[in-house]
């Protein structure tokens, strides 16, 4: 008998000592006997249930060692499988960990790059405000449109050039600004455009809404931001108003001075022609009057002669100025195309032309950069040594190489040339020596053609602080490469 039943069992008997005792509640022996009764028969029922359990127990552990014998190797091979689940488990649970760990790395890395993202998203929006702040101060108009010209953004300069508020301007078509006569070829420029070919100063006449024309410089080059989609172009426009102003200024000026320079050229001409005179004609005239003035030396004596040596150092002097008008006009005209020369055979030459000065000549053969004009330079500084030395005065011409220079001298023995006056000698004009009779011009040749040549010229005392012992004259040239 299991628990349930004898639990049961109890219960009926309680009930049933409950009913002996109402109907003996009045007789206590009754009740006890009664009551002895169910004790021995409880005590049997108990006995027996007790000894059932017994035999049912032994049955139980008899057929539980049966199962264990019969199940054992099930249960080894049961064991064997759940510590073989287990090592899976522990190995599995170690690769979660792992795993576990790099989801935290990749979640810290994607958590900077996050972090980078933000900050890269701020940069941009930062540029993106720059830039459009840029693009709304730039002083040229920009402006980006669809391939048929439909404003999609546009400036603040386009906007004044058009006379219409930038955000009025989307989806306004640029052909509108174009005058009737102009937007086949404003369609033109806008078709090869959009084909990829980029439109560079292309010169247009814009009709504001409101004001006068423009005249604009457009740029326009197509931007594909997609494979598939549909280029933009992107406009830049210049307003060249005041510049087309200043060309039309700039062709009547240029008119202008093609008149003007029509006209001088016809003074030159007239100049030249007069110039021609007084070199060639006056110069004839000149020739003859000093032949006539030698003779007149010859023949005449007393208080007579010495007028006709004053006429004849008048005509003297007239030739000289014809002479160095000359050389002036061959300076400015000849193109001055520098060539080696032999400086020791011009010097030689020129001083040769001397023959009742007394000159000495220190020299050595060398080659100058120069052209035909360089007789010119020694025939003036030996000629003015000659003529405001004196009658008794000696002149040195020295020539001595230093490095890629030549300095050339011409010293005499004369008057000399007074401090104040030493600066300016060589402008035009000006005459230094205190017995001179020049007109000035001479030694200003000389520096125009020496400074030609690429050297420098100046003035100093023969004798250092001395200046009445006489002048030198020192000027230097570039010497000419040797040939190859």
């Amino acid at each position: 008998m299991n628990p349930e039943n004898l639990l049961h069992k109890k219960e009926e008997q309680q009930e049933r000592l409950q009913a002996i005792f109402r109907e003996n509640e009045g007789d206590c022996a009754a009740w006890l006997a009664a009551v002895r009764d169910l004790l021995d028969e409880a005590s049997e029922e108990y006995s027996r249930t007790v000894e059932d359990l017994r035999r049912e127990n032994t049955t139980l552990r008899e057929q539980a060692e049966e199962c264990q014998r019969r199940h054992r190797h099930e249960s080894r091979e049961a064991l064997e499988q759940v510590r073989t689940y287990a090592e899976e488990l522990a190995a599995a649970n170690e690769e979660l960990r792992l795993t576990n760990e790099e989801l935290h790395q990749i979640n810290e890395t994607l958590t900077a790059q996050k972090e980078e993202l933000i900050a890269a998203r701020r940069t941009a929006e930062t540029e993106r405000r720059r830039y459009y702040d840029l693009f709304d101060a730039a002083p040229d108009g920009y402006l980006e449109t669809d391939p048929d010209g439909t404003i999609r953004e546009a400036n603040r300069a386009a906007s004044l050039l058009l006379a219409v508020h930038k955000e009025s301007l989307q989806d306004r078509n640029l052909v509108h600004f174009i005058g009737e006569g102009s937007r086949e070829e404003f369609r033109s420029h806008i078709a090869r455009a959009a084909d990829g070919k980029p439109q560079q100063d292309v010169e247009l006449r814009l009709r504001p809404l409101e004001g006068e024309p423009v005249c604009v410089s457009v740029s326009i080059a197509a931007v594909r931001l997609e494979e598939a989609a549909a280029p933009s172009l992107r406009w830049m426009v210049r307003d060249i108003t005041e510049r087309k102003r200043a060309e039309k200024a700039l062709i009547r000026r240029t008119e202008d001075l093609v008149r003007q320079s029509r006209k001088l050229e016809a003074a030159r001409d007239e100049a030249n022609i007069y110039l021609d005179i007084m070199t060639h004609d006056v110069r004839n005239a000149n020739n003859v009057s000093s032949m006539y003035a030698d003779l007149l030396m010859e023949l005449v004596g007393g208080n007579v002669k010495p007028h006709v040596e004053k006429l004849h150092d008048s005509i003297e002097r007239s030739s000289e100025i014809l002479q160095n008008v000359a050389t002036l006009r061959r300076v400015q005209q000849e193109p001055g195309r520098l060539v080696p020369v032999n400086l020791d055979a011009v010097i030689r030459e020129e001083v040769a032309g001397f023959p009742d000065a007394a000159i000495r000549y220190d020299g050595t053969p060398v080659s100058v950069l120069a052209d035909s004009l360089l007789p010119v330079i020694v025939t003036n500084l030996v000629g003015n040594a000659v003529k405001f030395g004196g009658p008794d005065a000696t002149v040195t011409v020295r020539v001595e190489e230093r490095g890629r220079e030549v300095l050339v001298s011409v010293e005499d023995t004369g008057p000399g040339v007074p401090d104040e006056v030493k600066e300016r000698l060589f402008t035009r004009f000006e005459r230094g020596r205190a017995s001179g009779r020049g007109q000035g011009l001479g030694l200003f040749i000389v520096r125009t053609l020496v400074e030609r040549y690429g050297g420098r010229i100046w003035v100093e005392d023969r004798a250092c602080g001395r200046p009445e012992e006489g002048a030198a004259f020192r000027f230097t040239l570039k010497t000419a490469a040797p040939q190859g």
